[in-house]
């Protein structure tokens, strides 16, 4: 199944930034059986822009804990430069202010790692999916509603 960007032609392009190469595999391939987004991968933030320099990406998936530059700084360095691409925090640090912070510096979507790994990757794919496509839909008590 393919998914598209409805505000452009082609898959989903997704950036997806972890420094655990083996975490960030099993996330390629979970997303990959559930839909065909176009996904490149990044073991830093350092990378990410590296990347981001060459390619366009409708959606960014993120870790929080990166040696160098955590996702948090990754976050506010990208909306700092007004880069307003959806931004998807994903973790295992799934705590109230964790979830605060990612929102106050713009992320679009928390997620967490941990739990049957059908039902964390199927909740990321809605969350990348509404980004992409309802930019615009409102968070509702600082959860982006995807369920």
């Amino acid at each position: 199944m393919s998914v598209q960007n409805l505000n452009n032609t082609g898959p989903i392009r997704v950036l997806l930034v972890d420094d655990d190469s083996q975490l960030v595999e099993t996330a390629k391939k979970c997303l990959s059986l559930q839909c065909n987004y176009g996904i490149q991968l990044a073991n830093s933030a350092e990378e990410a822009f590296e990347k981001m320099i060459h390619t366009q990406y409708d959606v960014i998936v993120c870790d929080v804990q990166m040696p160098v530059m955590d996702g948090f700084e990754f976050l506010k360095e990208l909306r700092h430069r007004g880069n307003k691409i959806p931004f998807i925090v994903f973790t295992v640090t799934e705590d109230k202010q964790t979830a605060l912070k990612a929102f106050n510096l713009g992320a679009t979507a928390f997620v967490g790692k941990y739990g049957n790994p059908e039902v964390v990757f199927s909740v990321l794919k809605k969350c990348i999916d509404e980004a992409v496509n309802n930019p615009r839909k409102k968070l509702q008590n600082g959860v982006l509603e995807v369920i």
